[in-house]
């Protein structure tokens, strides 16, 4: 215990600026202290716990501080292998055991296998984990992964949802009597210290209907994101997928329509696509307005033994990309990504040496690697985070209208950036939506996203070199406000449980799933 209060006062008296330099302090005082190994960050951290200097310190030895850069913390939580509605893809390796497209090597795989598949015990430990390696998690977004939730059983998907609540609301308290109903809980989770400020599902287009995104509404949804993997019909029959394009098409409008966030997964190198069709498929994803997805996920295509494309691949009839070929699609591709969508992964998060094809691990700086090369920079949203490119609070935001049409309605992405950094501070979607089926939302203009970037601060906290809490979020809802006021006489926002005290505070009132109002 000494040792670990040497190393903390080392720290703060020499405020070392990387982790090299925390390092070489940890090695001089384990060596004085004789100690048999050095000591982790968050050994350190517990040992000063309550100790005058500790949150100085924690922001020194914050660890994998990109998992907050974004503003939240992001909370992943795994449902129990259950059988795909459809059948199976020939490349899917989900079995008995493993959730349907996961390996089950996958960490959140990992983690869900190691609580059973509990809800509650993955949600609390996790937040409980991230919380001792110096995170704030009073705002938290849940991403409930695992296959087609919204094709499981009514009173499972209850039950699991209702325990995510219970794991949010009981996070820093010594004491807790979990609630029996989903809504009690909601209504809890709005003044918790773990708040919800968004619920993401995945699911196939063909689950992402009327009744799907009512359920996953009631369930606290905020954005969905489909298993498109391809928008070629032929390749979507050759790996069986089950669901045609005309569904990607009408679930995104749906959706779109009904306020949510919209997130595509696809897949490169399937079965009767080539380097060509896929390039060309990005392209479509993101000129043709059937589609324009928010969120992108782009997964190259694994040969996994025990799947039917392994059977494929031993028979010489398909062969996956290298890596030299994901790299440079990739990097092609990217030239011609929007400003407003973001790029959230290029590669799955399993070890490279359980699937043929891709060799490397690194892909997405691999890509960037040769962006550079080509002479371009991405500009999707999540390489032009405040966050990630600007450490100080920097005065010179300027507000910035983009305008596009999508799923037959109108889009506008309102942003807030630093021109000088090509760095984006936050900014709001909002949607004239083209024919909304949720009667209490069918005359509101909708904000389907609003967000300010830069490292997470804890609610009602002011931090000068910090972006959050700073009035961006306010002024990019009162411009989207007088937008909405030329054609609707409402407007309602998607919000996030724990984010609904915030729209308060605005004029906003609760109505059905909604914060509604008048304009």
């Amino acid at each position: 215990m000494d040792a670990l209060i040497e190393i903390g006062r080392e720290i703060l008296k020499v405020r070392p600026g990387s982790k090299e330099d925390v390092a070489r302090i940890k090695k001089l005082v384990a060596k004085r202290f004789e100690l048999s190994k050095i000591p982790s960050d968050v050994e350190i951290l517990r040992a000063w716990r309550g100790r005058e200097g500790y949150d100085i310190l924690r922001e020194i030895l914050r660890v994998k501080p990109v998992r907050t850069l974004s503003g939240v913390a992001v909370v992943s939580v795994m449902s129990s292998p259950a059988p795909c509605p459809h059948g199976r893809c020939v490349m899917c390796p989900g079995g008995v055991e493993t959730p349907q497209s996961y390996t089950g090597l996958e960490p959140a795989a990992q983690r869900g296998k190691q609580h059973k598949y509990n809800p509650f015990s993955q949600v609390l430990s996790r937040l409980e984990e991230l919380s001792e390696i110096g995170h704030d998690v009073d705002k938290v977004e849940v991403i409930v992964m695992g296959g087609t939730f919204p094709a499981r059983d009514e009173s499972y998907k209850e039950w699991f949802m209702l325990n995510v609540f219970n794991a949010l609301n009981a996070f820093g308290r010594r004491r807790f009597k979990p609630d029996r109903s989903l809504e009690v809980a909601k209504r809890r989770n709005e003044r918790a210290k773990a708040r919800c400020v968004g619920v993401t599902f995945e699911t196939r287009p063909d689950y992402a209907k009327e009744k799907h995104i009512l359920e996953m509404l009631r369930f606290g949804g905020t954005k969905v994101e489909i298993g498109v993997q391809s928008i070629y019909e032929d390749v979507l029959a050759k790996i069986r997928r089950g669901h045609g394009v005309d569904d990607v098409v009408t679930a995104t409008r749906l959706l779109k329509d009904s306020a949510f966030k919209v997130g595509y997964h696809v897949m490169l190198g399937l079965p009767n696509s080539n380097f060509e069709r896929d390039l060309r498929m990005f392209k479509v994803i993101f000129r043709d307005e059937r589609f324009k997805p928010d969120y992108l996920k782009i997964y190259p295509t694994l040969v996994i033994e025990g799947t039917e494309l392994y059977e494929w691949y031993r028979k010489g009839l398909y062969e996956p990309y290298k890596t030299e070929d994901v790299v440079e699609l990739i990097a092609l591709a990217k030239r011609f990504f929007p400003v407003w969508v973001r790029v959230q992964r290029i590669q799955r998060d399993i070890p490279v040496n359980v699937a043929i094809g891709l060799d490397k691990g690194n892909i997405r700086q691999l890509v960037h690697e040769r962006l550079r090369e080509l002479g371009y920079a991405c500009r999707c949203i999540r390489c032009r985070e405040v966050g990630h490119k600007v450490k100080d609070f920097v005065k010179d935001a300027e507000l910035v209208v983009r305008r596009y049409r999508a799923s037959r309605g109108v889009e506008y992405f309102i942003s807030y950036e630093i021109p000088s950094y090509d760095a984006l501070v936050g900014f709001l979607r909002l949607r004239f939506p083209y024919k909304p089926f949720i009667r209490e939302i069918e005359d509101c203009a909708l904000i389907r996203e609003l967000h300010v970037y830069g490292k997470a601060v804890p609610i009602g906290v002011r931090d000068s070199r910090a972006f959050q809490h700073r009035g961006f979020g306010e002024r990019l809802l009162k411009f989207a406000e007088e937008i909405a006021r030329e054609r609707y006489d409402r407007i309602a926002v998607i919000s996030g449980v724990g984010v609904r005290e915030y729209y308060r505070r605005f004029g906003y009132r609760k109505c059905f799933e909604y914060m509604v109002k008048d304009l």
